[in-house]
């Protein structure tokens, strides 16, 4: 109406008009005219669609769009910087809808443009859009100069209020450099409070907190771009981030306050205790470099009272305090819970005999033999906990060892007896023709093993620059208990085969064309004798699953005791379980393909570089139209939660030959060889590759354990989907990455950045090192509890995400049980990702991978089910479960949160590869997290499998051969010895085949089955991964039916296998189950993205097939209310060590009583010794 009104105004004289208003209330009759804009409530305009950044040629005609929503006729003025732009005929022109066009484009026009539009209401301004003019292509180069800063901004530090701060910027080249600056990240466009001055410097006014931070100056033209940071530091009196708690403690115990403070500059540290200052004194006293923290050691009943944290710079000063109480204990003397006992030891081995005591003070441990002391030294080690370790055992080491624990209280000791025997067998004894050789074949197979085990250690450790490659290998390298396992089986494999060399170099006898069986050379106790020196017997030990208390509650680390009739089934380092026999060509531990002249149903087996090239590898990306790319990357997360093959512990052969440089098949090494019409490959004749440890008792070594075994790989984790890859797969390592810093429960966190939450740890001196080019950056490996977490950025920004997850979970549950210590947070929280993440996987992620009929076949969650093996398949690990690499797209594409791409761009997946200073440089986790759910997978289309990025440009550097996925995933399949393609289709009870026609029903393109009859010759040659992945993909899925069936198989053993699936009954409340089901990988990244407001309600469908984004507070959350644990007296629950106390409260109770009662009469004691003394000294002032 407001139109209406103003034209009856302006034209009275021409009309005449009577209107007046019906409504609203308060304008009922009043007349229309003479009314103003006030009266009709008007908005000013809004901008619709704001304009884009724009790059174009010198010459060209450039246009910006400016959409504008207005109830009246708005006014439309173009800006550029922060002048106002006229229309004019030659250079710019304004069209009727409010594009701006300018024409004749040259180097003066770069810069930024803005939309502003104007109502009587108002105006709003567009997003600043840049406008790049660059050389066309017949330019010559030559004339043109990349940017180069002649001036660069300094740090500053300054007060707030302060009127303005000048930060210096010029740059030259040509065409003259763009200058742009930037806050933390974030573009500064012109505005009254920033002004970028004509020589590029930049001015801020009126200083004020928000104006804290990084600036960066960036100069850019055609030809690239520079840029340098400086810091305005505003001076802010301290302010306490971490405050010192108080302290109950007992005389000789150690005391530990912190106090932090934050400001500028950074805040002094001052300790006072009843108002004098805390000085480091007689090595009881101790502080960190910063003072921050305070340690008081050896605590005395005088170092009670109120300590005091003064934090002061030259704004001001704060104070912040805490009170400790030392009070005197219980004494307690020594008592021996783990006594040695008699050994039997052999010469050269390793023996441990236990000891350990508990008392109060802890104990003291020291050791006599034959009732002399021993001491810490050569062959002797003491544990920290008192056990006693002698290494290379010799004959005058035998005889009784007394293990003596002492306190300022008493003495315990027990003893125990070691008789050495010598392994060798003499000549005059009776045994088989190998016996004689046993010890020198052992030793030669030890140095050998060892010798390559430690170069192969020294080049990783000795390369300071590492290539991709190199880490890739370095990741996978077994840690040392993994390391142990496999290097055993190889000592045991080795020296078989010495004493085989031994005897057929001539020293005895034999035939040497029959077959060489090691039962008629070594008797049975000799090859009992190998077992037990190369280690063989080690990991075959009994698991203790009596601890029920902890057991019937929460996983071990290590996934034993989850079945409590089987211990080790789904355990780490165990071997892989077997759906189909292997075909070794020895029948038990030859590759497939090994012997080069062995025919396959008439055809030799063709290299799987050429399959690779011929049948898997594109360059042809098909975007597909329901799925994320955040299917792929949940993949590889679930991946490195189930299993990892470890590789050999050595990249040399047994004669020290390095695979990298050898194309010859020799243990370890078995290379893939380069056909000689490779399309990329052609000055090699091989890409080197390693194969896979063996477990004892498996392969060669398993002729100690009395049958034939075939050789069975290691799966170094646990196979259960327990969240390994966030806690690990061992104790040592779940401790490592846990912060026993502070009682709160969670796992270590890494650098914090401003407008950020933590990321990941680094690595530090226990992992490996991610620095390849210093140049580049600084920034080290990350550290999870999975190895592979540095392999790509979207896989570390997973592991970052459910780190974030799992303190927070942490940090609530304590919230809601103070009472509870940190194990029983720690556990609490892990079981509730544990949980999450097979709610996610089952109920999610998996429909999209085996289809809606794969779903119905799988059916519901039952029950637990004992006799159910859940190991990992072989097949599964090293075939069906690689499904997910025909997903992946050669770019991570990341986002912004107005999800545009941010100034560093997309990533090439080759750039992504242990690179993980990207994360801490570009963004953090939240680009890559937005990229994976709102962009498109890869399709597999029959003849688009595997990208290119990961078949030819596989870790490439300068001077080694890119690695070919598809390649290896082959090779690796012929490593285990996997039956064929055929051979599981019939376990999976499909269509028989005799040709390659007879595929048709589920690889329907012609031209493939035309390749494949072409390198394989007859169907049963062709490998499970190959036919596999050539599959058309089931209805609705993304694997075609043998995947789908193997990929069953298994999650259906690890659904129904695992005795804490969460939907048993027994392992949550019913109410507690519920709120696990509301969890949703969406839910996650909302509550642990660094900024994520906006996103889709399932983030493995794309957005546009569910209504777009959706603010986060519209994804259900979970409720822990429902942890809260009630009770009426809470001194015997919350305590993960105390668990066993909750079944017998009654008699803890007593005990509990009795101590209680005995702390009072001390008391009591001690109140009256004080009123005697009291008495005494007012006697005498009395006297006096």
């Amino acid at each position: 109406m407001a139109w209406f009104s103003k034209m009856m105004t302006h034209d009275k004289s021409m009309m005449q008009v009577s209107a007046n208003c019906a409504s609203p209330t308060e304008m009922y009759g009043k007349s229309i005219i003479g009314m103003d804009h006030k009266h009709f409530h008007c908005e000013p305009p809004r901008i619709l669609k704001s304009p884009e950044d724009l790059e174009i040629t010198i010459g060209g005609v450039a246009t910006f769009s400016c959409i504008v929503q207005s109830e009246e006729e708005p006014t439309i003025v173009w800006m550029k910087g922060d002048k106002e732009l006229v229309p004019d005929d030659e250079k710019y022109k304004m069209m009727d809808n409010g594009t701006l066009m300018i024409q004749n484009t040259e180097e003066s026009d770069n810069g930024f443009y803005e939309c502003l539009a104007k109502n009587p209401e108002g105006e709003v301004r567009s997003r600043p859009a840049r406008m790049v003019v660059y050389p066309g292509q017949n330019e010559e180069a030559n004339n043109f100069d990349m940017p180069k800063l002649i001036r660069i901004p300094k740090t500053v530090n300054v007060n707030l209020n302060t009127p303005q701060v000048l930060l210096q910027c010029q740059a030259a080249g040509y065409p003259a450099p763009q200058i742009t600056w930037s806050q933390n990240g974030r573009q500064i466009p012109p505005s009254p409070k920033y002004t970028i001055l004509p020589d590029g410097s930049l001015v801020i006014r009126k200083i004020e907190p928000s104006d804290h931070g990084t600036y960066r100056c960036e100069a850019s033209n055609y030809n690239g771009r520079v840029f340098a940071d400086a810091n305005v530091l505003i001076n802010v009196a301290p302010i306490f981030t971490i405050h010192p708690e108080n302290v109950d403690a007992v005389v000789g115990s150690s005391i530990k306050l912190e106090c932090t403070a934050s400001g500028t500059p950074t805040p002094e540290i001052t300790w006072f205790k009843d108002d004098l200052e805390v000085l480091p004194s007689d090595e009881r006293v101790v502080y960190n470099a910063d003072r921050t923290s305070l340690q008081i050691t050896y605590a005395k009943e005088e170092d009670s009272g109120l300590y005091v944290c003064e934090a002061r710079n030259p704004i001001g000063t704060r104070e912040v305090s805490a009170k400790v109480t030392v009070s005197g204990y219980n004494t307690k003397p020594p008592r021996l819970v783990y006594k040695p006992y008699h050994i039997e030891a052999l010469v050269g081995s390793t023996i441990e005999l236990p000891c350990k005591a508990v008392g109060d003070p802890n104990p003291g441990i020291t050791w006599q033999k034959d009732g002399a002391r021993m001491q810490r030294t050569g062959r002797f080690k003491i544990s920290l906990t008192g056990n006693l370790y002698i290494y290379k055992v010799a004959a005058e080491d035998q005889g009784r060892y007394e293990c003596i624990a002492q306190n300022e209280h008493g003495r315990d000791s027990a003893s125990g007896y070691i008789t050495v025997k010598d392994p060798v067998v003499s000549t005059g004894a009776v045994g088989n023709i190998g016996d004689r050789f046993i010890k020198i074949a052992f030793t030669e197979a030890s140095s050998e093993i060892d010798k390559a085990i430690n170069n192969t250690i020294k080049n990783f450790l000795n390369n300071k620059n590492p290539s991709s490659s190199e880490l890739f290998r370095i990741i996978r390298y077994p840690n040392a208990p993994a390391r142990e396992l496999a290097r055993a089986a190889e000592v045991y494999e080795r020296t078989l085969v010495n004493i085989r060399k031994h005897i057929q170099k001539g020293h005895v006898n034999m035939n040497q064309t029959k077959d060489f069986n090691y039962r008629e050379i070594l008797s049975p106790d000799k090859l009992d004798l190998i077992a037990r020196l190369s280690g063989c017997t080690t990991h075959r030990h009994t698991n203790n699953c009596s601890d029920m208390c902890f057991h019937s509650k929460y996983r071990s680390i290590d996934g034993t005791c989850n079945n409590l009739q089987h211990p080790t089934w789904g355990a780490s380092l165990t071997g892989f379980r077997r759906v189909l026999k292997p075909i070794y060509e020895d029948g038990f531990a030859k590759p497939v393909g090994w012997d080069k002249e062995r025919l396959y149903n008439g055809y030799a087996k063709p290299a799987s570089r050429k399959v690779s090239t011929s049948l898997i590898s594109t360059a042809t990306i098909t975007q597909d139209q329901e799925i994320t790319h955040m299917v792929m990357q949940w993949g590889q997360f679930l991946d490195h939660d189930l299993d990892h093959a470890l590789p050999s512990v050595s990249s040399e052969t047994w004669d020290g030959i390095d695979c990298k440089k050898s194309c010859d098949y020799a243990a370890p090494c078995y290379p893939m060889d380069v056909p000689e019409d490779d399309p990329r490959i052609t000055n090699r004749r091989c890409i080197d590759f390693v194969r896979t440890s063996a477990i004892c008792g498996s392969g060669m070594t398993s002729i100690f354990f009395n049958e034939v075994q075939h050789r069975e790989q290691i799966n170094q984790l646990t196979s259960y989907i327990d969240a390994s890859m966030v806690y690990g797969f061992s104790e040592e390592l779940a401790r490592e990455i846990r912060d026993l810093d502070a009682p709160l429960g969670k796992l270590k966190e890494g650098p914090i950045f401003d407008g950020r939450k933590a990321l990941l740890p680094y690595a530090g001196g226990q992992g490996m090192d991610c620095r390849r080019n210093l140049s580049e950056s600084d920034v080290n490996c990350f550290l999870a509890g999975d190895i592979r977490v540095n392999e790509q950025n979207g896989l570390t920004a997973m592991h970052t995400i459910w780190m974030r997850e799992h303190n927070r979970l942490a940090t609530e549950l304590r919230y809601l049980n103070p009472h509870w210590d940190s194990d029983m947070i720690y556990y609490e929280a892990r079981k509730i990702v544990g949980a999450a993440i097979q709610h996610i996987t089952y109920k999610h992620w998996l429909r999209f991978v085996v289809g809606s009929k794969g779903m119905e076949e799988f059916g519901d969650y039952k029950e637990y089910d004992p006799q159910i093996n859940p190991s990992i398949s072989n097949v599964f690990a090293t075939a069906a479960l690689r499904f997910g690499h025909t997903l992946i797209n050669p770019i991570l594409h990341r986002y912004d949160w107005d999800f545009k791409p941010i100034r560093d761009g997309h990533l090439a997946l080759h750039k992504a590869f242990f690179s993980p200073w990207r994360i801490v440089e570009e963004g953090g986790v939240d680009p890559l997290l937005r990229g994976m759910f709102v962009t498109a997978a890869k399709k597999k289309m029959p003849r688009e499998n595997l990208n290119t990025e990961l078949t030819e440009q596989l870790f490439k550097t300068a001077h080694a051969v890119a690695l070919d996925l598809a390649a290896m995933n082959i090779h690796r399949s012929r490593d285990h010895a996997l039956p064929g393609y055929v051979a599981f289709r019939n376990f999976c009870g499909m269509k028989n085949v005799t040709s390659f026609d007879d595929f048709a029903t589920e690889i329907s393109d012609d031209e493939v089955r035309e390749k494949m009859e072409k390198l394989y010759g007859h169907p049963d040659n062709v490998d499970v991964f190959v036919g596999g992945i050539l599959e058309d993909p089931v209805e609705g899925g993304r694997v075609g039916p043998l995947f789908k069936c193997l990929l069953l198989e298994q999650f259906r053993k690890l659904r129904d296998g695992d005795r804490f699936w969460y939907e048993n009954p027994s392992v949550f409340k019913p109410e507690q189950l519920t709120q696990i089901k509301q969890y949703s990988l969406a839910r996650v990244l909302c509550d642990n993205g660094d900024n994520i407001t906006k996103i889709t309600k399932d983030v493995f469908i794309l957005p546009e097939l569910q209504g777009g984004l959706i603010n986060c507070e519209e994804i259900p959350k979970v409720d822990l209310k429902l942890w809260s644990e009630c009770c009426t007296d809470c001194r015997f629950t919350g305590q993960l060590n105390t668990i066993s106390r909750l079944n017998a409260r009654s008699r803890r109770n007593a005990e509990s009583e009795e101590k209680h009662d005995k702390e009072i009469h001390r008391l009591r004691k001690r109140v009256a010794d004080l009123e005697d003394k009291l008495g005494l000294a007012l006697r005498k002032l009395d006297e006096l």
